[in-house]
């Protein structure tokens, strides 16, 4: 239902709702326009926080600079940020609370678990677009939600250039270590029919719980290396991912370990230490730290602009809040049906060397997916 006065018959008081996060908005401008309000659920507390901090304050970054231009029609854009400590089912309270108390008129960057499901179906429930989520969710590209609104490359794409590239290196057996959710199933599903189409061997498969806790992952490891795999690809959360890692190199796996782009960004190497060196990464943005583009360059002056860290999320962030721009001023009236409009009408846009598209079921531009590795030095290379 949409725009609910109450949310579950909870007091706005109740400890269960979110603290609000709400960094830089952009007040009422004089004359008493109203801005454009976006709504984000992320994790920024918790031990997701860094990568939800960076994309939000990149997206802040963008929407600053449109507003010191006069906005969108006169409008300011107003970002506001909720918290959901990495937890779905806070994900899913926050999309009520960004649509009932806050208004907004699409639901933009969702990080963290809950931006794979809850806030897809969070965002049908309200209607709400739901624009450039941190997800590689097949859910989220099989056209049964409406307004769903990606940038990024699939679980599958990811895990296809994985399997390329294992079977180019000669690995033959390989391992899936995954939470055992909603996204867990869909990784060991594509995983199967990659590597399996392929004529290479799923060696073993298992699940750890969130975080990887003392209860399952003892029994995660054991389960996994009974496969005799050459190499294991990482799916958890990244703190769940880390203690695999640790645990499983205390129990002598010395083959390779690869990891997806949600799970594995600077936030895993810290956990990791000294063992992230070798670690494998698909990444699904330009890479931030090369000048050798256009969109490199351009990245690396809005960083220094805004004394903002360079990283993969930090990118994601900054492609994803120019193409929303990009809709938004073609929106016929900012309303939620308005604004998806315009967001199915967008045409993809060259950033200068990677060009970006917001798709549902039909890819409008090339998936973009590159494998990095982790260096002794501390640093991604491709």
């Amino acid at each position: 239902m949409r725009r609910r006065a109450l949310l579950f018959g909870v007091p706005a008081t109740a400890p269960l709702l979110a603290p609000l996060t709400r960094v830089r908005a952009a007040p009422t401008r004089a004359g008493g326009i109203a801005p454009i309000r976006l709504g984000q659920s992320a994790p920024v507390t918790g031990p997701l926080a860094r990568v939800g901090i960076a994309y939000r304050d990149a997206a802040l970054a963008v929407f600053a600079e449109v507003n010191a231009q006069g906005g969108v029609g006169g409008r300011d854009i107003d970002l506001v940020t909720l918290d959901d400590e990495d937890r779905a089912e806070r994900t899913s309270v926050n999309v009520k609370l960004l649509a009932s108390q806050h208004q907004v008129v699409a639901l933009f960057g969702f990080v963290g678990a809950g931006a794979h499901r809850a806030g897809a179906r969070g965002a049908a429930e309200e209607s709400l677009p739901y624009v450039a989520p941190v997800s590689g969710s097949l859910e989220l590209r099989s056209g049964v939600l409406p307004w769903i609104y990606n940038l990024r490359a699939s679980h599958l794409d990811e895990i296809d250039h994985i399997a390329r590239h294992t079977n180019q290196i000669g690995i033959r057996r390989v391992s899936l270590v995954s939470e055992y959710n909603s996204q867990g199933w869909e990784l060991r599903d594509a995983l199967i029919a990659s590597f399996e189409g392929r004529g290479d061997k799923v060696a073993s498969i298992s699940s750890v719980d969130h975080e990887g806790s003392r209860y399952s992952l003892p029994g995660a490891v054991s389960s996994v290396l009974a496969g005799r795999p050459e190499a294991i690809l990482l799916g958890a959360d990244y703190v769940a991912s880390a203690r695999f890692v640790d645990a499983a190199r205390r129990a002598d796996f010395n083959g390779l370990f690869y990891t997806l782009s949600t799970v594995g960004g600077n936030a895993l190497m810290e956990l990791l230490g000294t063992q992230a060196a070798g670690v494998s990464v698909t990444q699904v943005v330009p890479f931030p730290w090369s000048s050798a583009t256009v969109i490199g360059r351009t990245f690396q002056a809005f960083c220094t602009r805004h004394r903002i860290e360079p990283s993969f999320a930090s990118m994601e962030a900054y492609l994803g809040a120019n193409l929303l721009v990009d809709a938004l001023r073609r929106a016929r009236d900012l309303t939620p049906a308005r604004v998806a409009e315009a967001l199915d009408s967008l045409p993809p846009r060259d950033f200068g060397g990677f060009v970006g598209a917001f798709y549902g079921r039909t890819r409008r531009a090339p998936a973009q997916v590159d494998l990095t590795v982790f260096t002794r030095a501390g640093k991604f290379v491709k």
